[in-house]
């Protein structure tokens, strides 16, 4: 897995009116029987093919997944709408796996010239990545991506056992960076934030995940990062719907993106 990337990269020879990816293996997760790709390696394509489009950093952006990749399974992005000033772009695409779709993607990229500075959200006063423990996420969300990033538990519970039972309402903090030693890049972001389901058990003291229905980043800086810390909040659960928010931030303390994701809720039955 040494120098695996985080999210489907496009063929060189692809045009910017239709970027072109195939999907690897192993950023499919789910059942052996029926893997598929991850959401955020999914989202982070479709930020990035809205970056290659407008030449601009992306602001924000929030996809709405339809349907599900599988390795092997080659995906084009389109701009639908792009429009704009100078310096902020408003973008629409869509992805589309054999004509059918896979994504919409709604987003903005640029940047202005301006000096002003304000961080208004400090991460929590934590132990640093070599004070906390390893913990694997093979059996939360996936072996292939616990096989691409490292995960030191720096707050919070995480199940080891199907009949685990913990305190409730806790919030979760990881600290995360890539096995292959490359530094973290702002599209490895939204990939990170998709790990929300993380903090279901701590917040609820039992074993949970969760089928997302959306993604939402928004980037505040640019990163080249060793180690991010990933600190997930459980801000409601409602009707079987969960809504997570989840702060990113570099190792120094400054944000570096701010994301939010609803997914339906998944509890393993009594034993």
């Amino acid at each position: 897995m040494q120098g695996a990337t985080t999210y489907p990269l496009f063929d060189p020879a692809s045009s910017a009116d239709a970027l072109q990816a195939i999907i690897p293996e192993h950023l499919c997760v789910g059942a052996t029987a029926d893997p598929f790709l991850y959401g955020g390696s999914g989202f982070a394509a479709c930020i990035a093919a809205m970056e290659r489009i407008t030449d601009q950093p992306a602001i924000f952006a929030t996809v709405q997944f339809v349907s599900k990749g599988r390795k092997g399974d080659l995906i084009t992005f389109t701009p639908d709408h792009c429009s704009g000033g100078k310096s902020v772009k408003q973008c629409r695409l869509t992805a589309r796996i054999s004509d059918q779709p896979f994504a919409y993607l709604v987003g903005a990229a640029g940047q202005r010239p301006d000096p002003t500075l304000h961080q208004g959200s400090r991460p929590p006063i934590l132990p640093l990545p070599d004070q906390c423990a390893e913990r694997s996420v093979a059996r939360q969300i996936s072996s292939n991506l616990n096989a691409l990033f490292e995960f030191r538990l720096a707050q919070g519970q995480l199940p080891d056992r199907r009949d685990w039972r913990g305190e409730t309402g806790q919030d979760v903090a990881y600290w995360i960076r890539l096995r292959s030693g490359a530094a973290l890049t702002r599209l490895d972001l939204p990939v990170i934030a998709d790990c929300a389901s993380l903090a279901l058990p701590s917040a609820l003291g039992r074993p949970a995940s969760g089928n997302s229905l959306d993604n939402m980043i928004r980037f505040a800086g640019d990163t080249q990062e060793e180690w991010v810390l990933a600190h997930m909040h459980v801000a409601s659960i409602q009707h079987g719907v969960a809504h997570i928010n989840t702060h990113l931030y570099a190792q120094a303390g400054a944000v570096l993106a701010i994301a939010s994701q609803s997914m339906l809720l998944r509890e393993a039955p009594p034993v």
